[in-house]
């Protein structure tokens, strides 16, 4: 019975009516930010390698001669290449994508809710903050805040979530999985070179694509052994048993004001 004021008062209070009527805006303008990052992202990866076919005019002989002629050159060039293959296989190609676009289409799937009446009394996304050190970016002294995540799932959010968690909370097997894919834009790199000859141009152009395609492979198998057979994705810790006090609470309350939402859109409740 003592636990009832602390339900009531952790519970998530519906937004005002100032919120209510800003929040398409705000989502919009947090969408569209996200959107012009995953664009940056994808300029380069395969925008980079667009940006070269088109162009025509990228050519390798006087770097490999330079190469030659120096050998510290050639040392400094065969300890970049691997750190290449890191940055652009697992970063630039899944993990930064992973962790942009799902909060661009995310937030414009809450300005589609913020116009909707059922969606009206309850708040649309919540953010939940994980241990430091388990999610990419630069190392912070406490925790991180994940925002943008959605209140109330539903079958598309499941899925945007999926991707949001492989961006945010990366895991070996898909680090792994991604680095043929990086070896393979170096070699679509170099392969599309205009001084490269045509016989080089289509083995340099088939392995690529045969590494690329090994990725995938890699990255499904990966893919389903984090997620398929599992309930959604989350990106709080594992167990309740692992949460604080606070956190328990907040999951309560949360499960709470999920359950209220429910009675109030069932008829006859």
């Amino acid at each position: 019975m003592t636990s009832a004021p602390d339900e009531a008062a952790t519970a998530p209070r519906p937004p005002g009516t100032a919120a209510r009527m800003l929040r398409p805006l705000g989502y919009l303008l947090v969408g569209l930010v996200w959107t012009v990052l995953a664009l940056v992202i994808l300029g380069l990866g395969p925008g980079i390698l667009v940006y070269v076919a088109v162009d025509g005019t990228m050519e390798v002989g006087g770097i490999w001669a330079g190469l030659v002629e120096q050998p510290s050159e050639m040392v400094a060039f065969c300890l970049v290449v691997p750190l290449l293959v890191v940055l652009w296989g697992p970063g630039v190609l899944w993990y930064l994508p992973s962790a942009s676009w799902p909060l661009a289409a995310l937030s414009f799937v809450y300005v589609g809710r913020s116009l909707m009446p059922g969606y009206a009394d309850e708040r649309l996304s919540r953010t939940t903050r994980v241990g430091r050190g388990r999610t990419i970016g630069l190392p912070t002294v406490g925790g991180v805040a994940l925002s943008l995540q959605p209140v109330r799932e539903t079958a598309l959010t499941r899925f945007l979530m999926r991707f949001y968690v492989s961006g945010w909370l990366p895991d070996g097997r898909m680090f792994l999985a991604m680095l043929p894919a990086g070896a393979g834009w170096l070699l679509a790199l170099v392969g599309l070179a205009r001084d490269v000859p045509a016989p080089a141009r289509a083995v340099l152009l088939v392995a690529a694509a045969a590494l690329v395609l090994w990725s995938v492979v890699l990255g499904r198998r990966a893919w389903r052994r984090r997620f398929d057979g599992t309930a959604a994705p989350s990106t709080t810790k594992g167990s309740v048993a692992e949460l604080s006090a606070g956190e328990r609470r907040a999951r309560l309350a949360e499960l709470t004001a999920r359950r209220e939402a429910r009675q109030r859109r069932s008829p006859g409740r």
